[in-house]
Parts: structure tokens; sequence; C-alpha cells
């Protein structure tokens, strides 16, 4: 069952200012996202989708567009040092808190550069990078900033674009909420976690909205742990 009635329910902690919340929580909430991405599924589907994309290159430069601690460029790097692929990402966050926190877990990947950006207004010319990438932002905002975000994605990216979100569903939001209440104390994780899920979308409504960004030639695939999956090609 869909969770139409209690869709857009308000910002999520992370959206707020950040002196809402302490370095701690927010270091802390970075982390139970890595988490969450690691075992539910996230890294796995990106991974899958972009390998498929970038079948027969030797070298790719990728956007990491709403990058918090980095942890998807990274598992893309040691993916592509594995395979012999060259590699060369960009991740942008606009929370420069994040983005020191980034920094210092990308060390010891000089394939990452890291930067303040919006993804809503990307400082990159068209066609900047081959693949353009984001992960469980979209549902952060309102459908109109959605269509902006993909126009973004779109125009910037030279070959192709993965956008990735959640699925809203009851039993993701019934699990989520039970999953922050047993594996974490954090503040920001207790409200964003199960309030990600009630903002999320449906397939249509996500390729409405990719329609209505002008974006062509994409598939929407549903991946395990209620997760979507846009992608499409640039032309």
């Amino acid at each position: 069952m869909n969770l139409v009635p209690l869709k857009r329910t308000g910002p999520e902690m992370l959206d707020l200012p950040p002196e809402r919340y302490t370095p701690e929580e927010l270091e802390g909430s970075l982390a139970d996202i890595r988490t969450v991405n690691r075992y539910l599924g996230d890294l796995s589907a990106v991974l899958r989708h972009l390998s498929s994309r970038v079948a027969g290159s030797s070298s790719f430069t990728l956007l990491d567009i709403a990058t918090g601690s980095a942890d998807i460029p990274v598992a893309i790097v040691d993916w592509a040092r594995k395979k012999g692929i060259r590699v060369a990402i960009t991740a942008v966050d606009l929370n420069p808190q994040s983005v020191e926190v980034a920094r210092k877990r990308t060390g010891g990947y000089p394939e990452i550069e890291v930067a303040v950006a919006d993804g809503l207004a990307l400082p990159f010319l068209d066609g900047s990078f081959d693949f353009v990438l984001c992960s469980k932002t979209a549902h952060h905002f309102e459908d109109q900033l959605v269509v902006r975000l993909i126009s973004e994605m779109v125009r910037v990216a030279g070959r192709g674009y993965i956008l990735m979100d959640i699925r809203r569903s009851w039993v993701a939001y019934a699990l989520i909420y039970l999953l922050t209440r047993i594996c974490t104390r954090n503040r920001l994780t207790r409200c964003d976690g199960p309030l990600s899920v009630l903002k999320a979308f449906t397939p249509a409504e996500l390729a409405d909205l990719a329609l209505s960004a002008g974006a062509a030639h994409f598939t929407l695939t549903r991946e395990p742990f209620w997760l979507l999956v846009l992608q499409g090609d640039r032309a």
C-alpha cells in the first residue's frame, strides 16, 4: 500500500540549519547512513547499474550529488580499482560540515575530489561528466525542485545519469521505524529515517517528475529494500 496521503510531511532534520544539531550528531547520522547503504542494498544497486553502463570503458568521470560522507564514491573507486578502470569522481554536498567529513574519509582516495555545491544549481558546464549520480536525495525536495534536480543531472551528464531513491510503502515505513529504534540512538536518524519513507515516491510519481524535467530514454526499476532506480541517457 502506498503512503499517498502522508507524502511531503515536513523537512528532515538534516535539511534544517546546522545549528539545529551538533557536529557529533551529524557524524553519527552519516555513519548510520553508511550502514544503511551497505546493508540495505544501496551500494550494490549503484554498482550494478553503473557497471552495466561503463561496460567496455577503460575510464570514466562521475559526479555524485549530495554525497554525504562519500561512502558511495569510495565504493565506486574500490570497484573500479579491482576492475582496472580509471575513474575520477567529483563528490559534492551543500552542507559544508558533511563535506569536511567526506574529505577526511576520502584521504586515501586521490580519485575523489570533494567540494561544496548545490545540486539544484550545479557550477559545471553541460556534459562535464560521463555520469551523474544522486542517491536518496530527491525525496528531500518538493516536486518542482525534484524536476530541477533531474534537469541539472541530465544537463551535466555527458553519457548518462542514475537517480536512486526510496519507494514509498507502509511495510518500508514500519521496518525503518523499527530499525531506527533498535539499531541507533542518533536523534537525526530516528527522525529522518521514517520521515524519508513518508516523503518518498511511487514509481509513477518519479517517472512523471523525470518527464517534467525533460528526461528521455530513461528506465525505472524497483530494487530490493524498497529502492527505486531511475537511469537514462542524456541525449
